[in-house]
C-alpha cells in the first residue's frame, strides 16, 4: 500500500450507437461501439479515517458525485476506511463523454490498489454496475460493444493512432436521455449492422465517417437549442463530418493527424464552446 496514489480517467466516444427495441422491462436493447480518448480527468487519492472529495472545475453535491459514492461502496469491503480524494475535472460534465463514469470507476481500481485489497476483475465490475451500465467500461481495455441496456460488454479492439476534435456546448436539458428515449419511434430501431461494421473496420485500424453513426443525433437535435446551427457551424470551420457521442450534445469529427485536430479545436473556439484535440487510446 502507498501513501498517495493518482490516476486519469478517459472520456470515452461512442463511435456508433444503435437502438435495437423495446425490451418487455421497457427498457431498450442497445449495440453501441465506443471507445475512450486521450481527454481525462485526474484524481488523487490518501488515506483518511473518513471520507472526503474536493472537485476543481465542476460544482458537485455530494449526491451528485459518482466519486464518493464509488468510495463508499467500496469502502463497504474494506471495513469502514476512508480516503481523501481530490477530483480534477477536465471532461465536461453531463456532455456524452462519460466523465462520471469514468471517475467512479478510476476510484474502484485506485482504492483497490491504495488499500490493497486485492478484489477481482469480477468483483470489481460487479461493484461497478450497481454504480451505472457505463462505468464497467472503464475497467475493462477501454473499447467495448456495449449490449443489453448497456451493460453487457463484448471488449472490442484498440486503436491509439486516431486522432478526433471534441466540441462541447453547454446547455440545460435536464433528464436529457430520458428526454431522448421518449421521442425514440421504432422507425428509428436498427439491427446492430453499423456497429458490427464499425468494430470491423477498428480491428482493421482505419475509421471513416460512414462507420459512424448515432440513432440520438436526430433527436438531439430536437432537444439542444442551437445544436443544429452549431454542428453546421462546426462543419463548415473544419470541412469534416461531426458526429454526436452518447446522448450528447459533445460533437466529434474524424482528424488525419495532431496538428489537423489541433488546427480544427483552434477554429473551433469561435464558436464558444469547448474544444479539444485527442486521440482515441485504450486503458
Amino acid at each position: 500500500m502507498g501513501d498517495r496514489l493518482e490516476v486519469s480517467a478517459p472520456a470515452k466516444v461512442n463511435l456508433t450507437l444503435e437502438v435495437l427495441g423495446r425490451r418487455d422491462d421497457g427498457f431498450h436493447e442497445l449495440a453501441s461501439l465506443v471507445h475512450t480518448v486521450s481527454l481525462a480527468d485526474t484524481l488523487t487519492f490518501e488515506p483518511a479515517d473518513a471520507f472526503r472529495c474536493e472537485v476543481a472545475g465542476l460544482a458537485l453535491s455530494d449526491e451528485e458525485n459518482l466519486v464518493l459514492r464509488a468510495a463508499r461502496l467500496i469502502g463497504e469491503r474494506a471495513g469502514g476506511r476512508g480516503a481523501r480524494i481530490t477530483l480534477t475535472k477536465r471532461i465536461p460534465a453531463a456532455a456524452g463523454l462519460g466523465g462520471g463514469s469514468s471517475d467512479a470507476a478510476a476510484t474502484l481500481r485506485a482504492l483497490d490498489r491504495l488499500w490493497g485489497l486485492g478484489l477481482t476483475d469480477l468483483e470489481l465490475s460487479a461493484m461497478a454496475a450497481e454504480l451505472g451500465s457505463d462505468v464497467p467500461l472503464f475497467l475493462g481495455n477501454g473499447s467495448a460493444v456495449l449490449r443489453g441496456r448497456g451493460e453487457i460488454l463484448e471488449p472490442a479492439p484498440v486503436i491509439q493512432e486516431q486522432w478526433l476534435v471534441l466540441l462541447v456546448s453547454e446547455h440545460a436539458v435536464a433528464r436529457k436521455t430520458v428526454e431522448l428515449y421518449r421521442r425514440m419511434k421504432p422507425d428509428l430501431y436498427t439491427r446492430g449492422d453499423a456497429t458490427e461494421q464499425a468494430r470491423r473496420r477498428l480491428g482493421a485500424g482505419k475509421l471513416s465517417d460512414e462507420d459512424l453513426f448515432n440513432v440520438f443525433t436526430p433527436l438531439a437535435l430536437e432537444v439542444f437549442p442551437g445544436l443544429g446551427d452549431l454542428r453546421g457551424t462546426a462543419e463548415r470551420l473544419v470541412g469534416r463530418r461531426f458526429h454526436l457521442t452518447g446522448a450528447g450534445p459533445a460533437l466529434f469529427a474524424l482528424q488525419d493527424s495532431r496538428r489537423e485536430a489541433e488546427e480544427a479545436a483552434e477554429r473551433l473556439r469561435s464558436t464558444g464552446g469547448q474544444s479539444f484535440a485527442v486521440t482515441l487510446r485504450g486503458l
